[in-house]
């Protein structure tokens, strides 16, 4: 399958995504499989950051942050998600506070 791009502006865009989600809907992925962010500088400045996928995690993207998809990259084994920075906290609010909190805690 060669790479095809969904945008927003697009007139099926949400009847696509909704395809993607149920193709990786329960898809755990094997030892390999993996989920990214990439939230460089120039890029939040513009307005975006990048979500990468090859299992599962897409279909929860889909279905929790619709509004936020700005562009989807079908790779066919994986997919790419330009997401509005307006839906995306920060890196690390991926990661739970511990109970002491502080380091030297």
């Amino acid at each position: 399958m060669s790479k095809k791009i969904y945008k927003k502006d697009d007139e099926n865009f949400l009847k696509d995504i909704k395809k993607i989600a149920r193709r990786f809907k329960g898809k755990g992925g094997g030892p390999e499989s993996e989920s990214a962010v990439t939230a460089n500088k120039q890029d939040i400045q513009d307005g975006y950051v990048w979500f990468w996928s090859d299992n599962s995690d897409i279909t929860n993207l889909i279905t929790r942050s619709t509004r936020y998809i700005l562009e989807v990259a079908d790779h066919g084994y994986a997919i790419g998600m330009k997401i509005d920075k307006k839906g995306f906290r920060s890196c690390c609010h991926a990661f739970k506070v511990s109970k002491k909190g502080a380091i030297d805690g």
